[in-house]
């Protein structure tokens, strides 16, 4: 399901969701939900977009961050540039996806969906030694800011339909 949502509003809309957990630091949201038992994925960017980061963590019972369990890059310089980013339509269901490398590992934050209806939202973990993937889901409809970042980070040459782009 395309959506867009003007830069001016993301920190509006972020500020207005009712959310314990939330990135900190300056920085809104533009992917968030809970996810398994009591844990939390997220990628954070301030405004106006310089920098970006993955989250990752544990809540408490009233969705307090806990402890963060990974975030990626430690460093915010130039991190626009570790990330990639496409949107696509593959045998008929819409992939959102931002995608980064961290040591043996690659992360894909992702919604998809087939027409208006939402098939699932996460991230997938791919050991690239091993060619295994692992996938957290989110346990409630995420949000999903991806259009925010169109044009700040490069397309992603690793998806089913090859190269792809956020449009």
């Amino acid at each position: 399901m395309k959506r867009y949502v003007g830069r001016s509003a993301i920190v509006v809309l972020a500020l207005a969701a009712p959310q314990a957990i939330a990135c900190g630091n300056g920085t809104t949201a533009l992917f968030g939900c809970e996810a398994g038992k009591r844990k939390f994925i997220e990628l954070c960017a301030p405004y106006p977009i310089d920098a970006l980061a993955y989250r990752f963590g544990s809540v408490d019972d009233n969705g307090e961050e806990t402890k963060l369990e990974l975030e990626y890059p430690r460093d915010s310089a130039g991190s626009l540039g570790r990330f990639f980013g496409a949107t696509y339509t593959h045998k008929g269901v819409y992939t959102q996806s931002i995608r980064f490398a961290s040591g043996a590992y690659d992360y894909t934050v992702f919604t998809r969906a087939r027409g208006l209806q939402d098939l699932d939202a996460g991230v997938l973990v791919r050991d690239r030694k091993a060619g295994k993937t692992s996938t957290v889901l989110c346990t409630e409809r995420p949000r999903f800011y991806i259009h925010e970042l169109a044009g700040l980070v490069a397309c992603d040459p690793d998806t089913p339909v090859g190269k792809a782009c956020i449009k």
